[in-house]
């Protein structure tokens, strides 16, 4: 029998009140009722992988549910995502609790992302100016009430790779690492970037803190050689450029 051919499987997640099933979540806490009800922008890396792992795994001594499965499938590879797309089956099926099915699924999964990606490459929008990437971008902020920063990869042409949230903050604050955002931007294999940032008040002239970040930022692309085109500034009605407003 194929490893991971039951569709359901009784396991067991220590809690403080005993143990319970898989199945005994609470439905907003299981990735394909939370998918169906949510969708599946909601979900994290972790709850997607769980999907298409399909089962956990069982032993004697201890029973791991697809999300525990997941979760440490990708703390094997730094929490990276993308390092995980670049796995073969045959690697991907060699880690604890992944086997041949469920590896052979993953890399499946995996190049459908690129041909994908690689199909719309061309189409993809461009952000040449502020003003393409504040529309590109403003629909992630709606609605937004906490403060959220995100970075915008681009390839050589300017056109989007991908985009990340690397913060979500309070609402008067967002820390930012730079270390983050260049790796992201390295494992993208950005030629540039963009970063987005919002201010839930509404009010769009830069902090201190807006103004250090950027500096920072752009020191670091120069350093790597992947330059920060721009620091867009998000409010309800409108964005500022820090490009346009001489930081950059």
């Amino acid at each position: 029998m194929y490893e991971g051919s039951r569709e359901d499987e009784t396991v067991t997640v220590r809690e403080s009140t005993g143990t319970r099933t898989l199945r005994e979540w609470p439905d907003s806490e299981k990735p394909r009722e939370k998918l169906l009800s949510q969708g599946a922008t909601k979900l994290s890396d972790v709850e997607l992988l769980a999907i298409l792992l399909r089962t956990g795994t069982r032993t004697k001594s201890m029973s791991r549910t697809a999300v525990d499965v997941a979760r440490e499938l990708m703390m094997a590879f730094d929490n990276s995502m993308a390092l995980l797309s670049m796995r073969d089956a045959l690697e991907l099926s060699g880690v604890a609790g992944i086997g041949t099915v469920k590896g052979i699924t993953l890399a499946a999964a995996f190049e459908i992302g690129r041909r994908l990606q690689n199909a719309s490459s061309s189409t993809a929008p461009l952000l040449n100016n502020p003003e393409a990437a504040y529309k590109f971008i403003m629909r992630d902020f709606a609605g937004e009430r906490r403060e959220v920063f995100k970075v915008i990869a681009l390839s050589t042409s300017g056109r989007v790779k991908r985009v990340k949230t690397m913060t979500e903050g309070t609402l008067s604050a967002s820390l930012v690492d730079a270390r983050a955002v260049f790796k992201f931007a390295i494992l993208e294999d950005a030629a540039s970037i963009i970063v987005v940032h919002n201010h839930p008040s509404g009010k769009l002239d830069p902090s201190k803190e807006d103004i250090q970040i950027t500096k920072d930022l752009v020191y670091s692309g120069e350093f790597l050689d992947i330059p920060v085109h721009d620091h867009i500034i998000v409010g309800p009605t409108g964005y500022l450029s820090m490009k346009n407003a001489g930081h950059i």
